[in-house]
């Protein structure tokens, strides 16, 4: 077995919610039914029986089996020739997968070539509108591309964040934009900085990282910025790298072990 990849993903319930609706430990629970299924490029995809590895994590297997048919050749040795008979055979796979229920997000591996990035959250979107959860499933970004590009370029000189007013809470770093969200009671802010002529912009912002941050975490907003670099115009924006790690075959030894890492990787994202 190979080293995997692991990705995150920020689930966020829509519409708003009721005095007496349950909390989203419990939706997402119901949601993550093995009784349900979704079809989706001729595969039929379940989730396992769920399992709570301690009060905030919920762990699970998402996969898929598939019917197709199938011929073998046989040599009869009455009949002095080759025989062929045509038949089905089950194909399938399965990755597994974490949600922290406090922070609302999940972890879950690639099991390549049959589980990719994106059949994962396609089949597990699916699954969830069969559950009659509505929620949208977003990938998290990795918040250390900013500065990689920032510092590629000779200057930065503009920089513009939208930030949600999210959904559970805000990032501790969030500082300014969490202001101007509360004080006006926005939806969203959006926050554009340009840089004086021949000027730039500092990269390292306290603002500037407050809100990779809170789309890092939370999957809420966007970010974009343009730079010069050699008189050229250089774009740059959230999602070009998402937030990913590498689980390692010795990691990866049993359901419990692999579930037990994903916790460990979700708790990294909070600094938990």
């Amino acid at each position: 077995m190979a080293d995997r990849t692991v990705y995150f993903a920020k689930i966020t319930r829509s519409g708003q919610m009721g005095l007496f609706e349950r909390s989203f430990a419990d939706d997402i629970v119901a949601a993550i039914d093995p009784h349900g299924h979704a079809t989706r490029y001729h595969k039929t995809w379940r989730f396992s029986r769920s399992s709570m590895l301690e009060n905030d994590f919920v762990a699970g297997k998402l996969g898929f089996v598939r019917t197709s048919p199938a011929a073998e050749t046989t040599y009869d040795e009455e009949l002095q020739d080759f025989v062929t008979t045509v038949g089905v055979a089950n194909e399938g796979s399965f990755s597994m997968f974490v949600v922290d229920t406090a922070h609302e997000i999940m972890a879950f591996e690639e099991r390549p070539p049959d589980i990719g990035l994106q059949a994962f959250l396609g089949a597990f979107r699916k699954l969830l509108e069969t559950a009659e959860f509505r929620a949208s499933v977003e990938p998290l970004t990795d918040p250390s591309d900013f500065l990689e590009w920032a510092h590629s370029v000779e200057r930065v000189v503009r920089v513009r964040a939208v930030v949600h007013d999210p959904n559970p809470g805000w990032n501790e770093d969030a500082g300014a934009l969490r202001e101007i969200v509360m004080q006006s009671e926005a939806e969203h802010a959006e926050v554009i900085a340009v840089a004086p002529t021949d000027g730039t912009l500092d990269p390292t912002a306290p603002w500037i990282a407050g809100a990779l941050g809170q789309i890092a975490e939370h999957g809420q907003g966007q970010m974009t910025a343009i730079g010069i670099d050699q008189q050229v115009r250089v774009k740059w924006k959230t999602g070009r790298r998402l937030r990913s790690a590498t689980i390692s075959e010795e990691d990866a030894g049993s359901p419990e072990g692999v579930w037990a890492w994903l916790k460990g990787r979700l708790r990294d994202v909070y600094g938990g």
